[in-house]
């Protein structure tokens, strides 16, 4: 058997860790996030709308989007397990799809760039779980995992590609497109790297006109198959508005968060020396790559090469364009620091993308055994301490949620709910914080609009058009609850509800939920105004067992 397919213990390490990273996300009936909630509750109604069902009484209030947009690869794929699971056995299913889309998408990749470093893989699983992904950027994130199968492949394909490879990776272009630009655009920047950075080196070798035949061909290759995703991509561009000055962090304050990894602190902050001992491992194995790069022999300069040897040696890439490709994602990460942020939370969008270009540079390197021994006992050894950490938060969070959704038999379907939620972080029932570094709570009554048909009042992702569904707005009930510039988002929520049917054009609102809802906030204003208009206009139906979650029902 080949040596490269022969069962390993670097391998089974890999498929131990793989399942490790999986294992958080059943640690309890429910995986709770910040958006997922919202994606899980969007993705129902989108499935409602594809078998014909609700119709009328979504359509009053929402709107389908027919433009086909990035962010609807999660929401398409959450649709699809509700079909054959509960809700948030659904959502469980979908990211324990996207921890083994990332994982043995890295490793693919790592195996073209260098066979002999797959252990770099198994560090690289230490990189799936990330802020962004906690706080529910589930498009965004399945964005990363598919960056990886694109780029792969065009390593494994870009001097063989046929009609038909060229076909897969045209529809590998789309599916990425579908998830997220941010993956999109990174991957388009790994590919034209690679092109400019073979075409050079071929000048160098060969001469400047057959490294300028080598550009053209890759340039039309990559093109070529890329052409359908670029014809959207430039659709959508041009009918995305582009808010600057979003991010208020300093550069310093950025350049602090990316020495320090902080993508990877996921819920609480006591998770901050571990990750940095994840950083510091990636910046010792990349010392070691230059070591071991400068130890290597000299390539043979022009006279010395010759056509035969470039033929033999054509499909192995020279690892160095990942320089160019980590120094240009640097680039753009310090650009989103203050009023050039694209958009809120920019710097960590782009914070992993120098630190996978800078892991993939050092998989280029061929370690010695005990590097390679010692990098899995290190990666394994971080990746226990961060589940010991997160598994009991994510638990708490669980029995949270839970909490909340005692509440689900009193509701009827076809409901309008409003939801008050004073506590985003989330308390536990002995008065701790579950999360002090993420929103985990803040759209976690969403679930309830899984269950029942119902239009849930933070559906925040119809306010961007880029979703599949979008408020109408004569019923957008961030706008009809408004009072005097703030609604319930607001800390703590002010919402103006009983007057909600004349600002909806008829429309009741049949529920009101607190959450949360504690001695910490009874004596103020806005409180005051929100316990008057409940006990004007509603009737308090439930409190939750571990009293979390208190449901008032509209007076008949």
């Amino acid at each position: 058997m080949n040596a490269l397919l022969r069962p390993t213990v670097e391998r089974r390490i890999f498929y131990l860790m793989l399942l490790a990273a999986i294992l958080p996300v059943w640690s309890g009936r429910f995986f709770v996030t910040g958006d997922g909630p919202c994606h899980v509750y969007n993705a129902r109604i989108l499935l409602d709308y594809i078998m014909g069902r609700h119709f009328g009484f979504y359509d009053p209030f929402y709107s389908l989007n027919t433009n086909f947009e990035p962010n609807w690869f999660g929401h398409l794929w959450l649709a699809f397990f509700q079909l054959f699971f509960a809700p948030e056995t659904a959502e469980k299913v979908f990211l324990s799809g996207y921890v083994a889309m990332f994982g043995l998408g890295l490793r693919y990749l790592i195996r073209q760039i260098n066979p002999e470093s797959g252990f770099m893989s198994v560090f690289g699983l230490l990189f799936a779980w990330h802020f962004l992904l906690q706080s529910g950027f589930y498009n965004y994130a399945c964005s990363i995992a598919l960056f990886f199968w694109v780029c792969g492949f065009w390593l494994q394909y870009r001097h063989s590609m046929t009609p038909v490879r060229g076909l897969v990776w045209a529809l590998l272009w789309l599916v990425l497109y579908s998830a997220h630009p941010m993956g999109l655009v990174f991957a388009g920047l790994f590919v034209g790297c690679n092109v400019l950075w073979e075409g050079l080196l071929k000048m160098w070798k060969s001469g400047w006109k057959k490294g300028s035949l080598l550009l053209w061909q890759q340039t039309q290759t990559a093109l070529l198959s890329a052409l359908p995703m670029l014809v959207l991509f430039a659709e959508y561009i041009y009918r995305k508005p582009w808010p600057t000055g979003a991010n208020t962090e300093s550069v310093s304050g950025v350049w602090n968060q990316l020495y320090n990894l902080g993508a990877l602190m996921i819920i609480r902050n006591s998770e901050r020396d571990t990750v940095r001992a994840i950083s510091y491992i990636a910046i010792a194995l990349a010392l070691g790559a230059i070591v071991l790069y400068l130890r290597r022999r000299p390539s043979p300069t022009p006279n010395d090469a010759n056509d035969a040897n470039d033929a033999n040696d054509i499909n192995a890439p020279n690892t160095h364009f990942l320089l160019l490709f980590t120094a240009l994602a640097l680039w753009q990460y310090f650009r989103q620091a203050g009023a050039q942020s694209l958009e809120l939370m920019m710097p960590l969008r782009v914070q992993l993308f120098p630190w996978l270009g800078l892991l993939l540079w050092t998989a280029g390197a061929t370690f010695p055994q005990w590097a390679r021994q010692l990098t899995l006992a290190l990666s394994a050894t971080a990746m226990i301490v961060l589940l010991t950490h997160r598994i009991p938060a994510h638990r708490k969070a669980s029995e949270l949620v839970e909490d909340y959704m005692s509440c689900l038999p009193h509701i009827a379907d076809s409901s309008v709910i409003l939801v008050l939620n004073y506590d985003f972080s989330g308390r536990y029932f002995d008065g701790r914080e579950v999360s002090n570094r993420n929103w985990l709570f803040i759209h976690a009554a969403d679930y309830i609009g899984a269950y029942r048909t119902a239009i849930m009042s933070d559906n925040y992702e119809a306010l961007r058009y880029y979703f599949p569904l979008i408020w109408r707005w004569e019923r957008d009930m961030f706008r009809i609850t408004d009072k005097e510039g703030m609604n319930f988002e607001n800390r703590p929520p002010r919402a103006d509800f009983i007057n909600f049917k004349n600002r909806s054009g008829g429309f009741d609102l049949h529920y009101v939920l607190l959450l949360n809802y504690d001695e910490r906030h009874y004596d103020h204003d806005y409180s005051r105004e929100i316990i008057g208009q409940l006990e004007a206009g509603y009737e308090h139906v439930f409190f939750s067992p571990r009293g979390k979650a208190e449901l008032w029902r509209l007076k008949k």
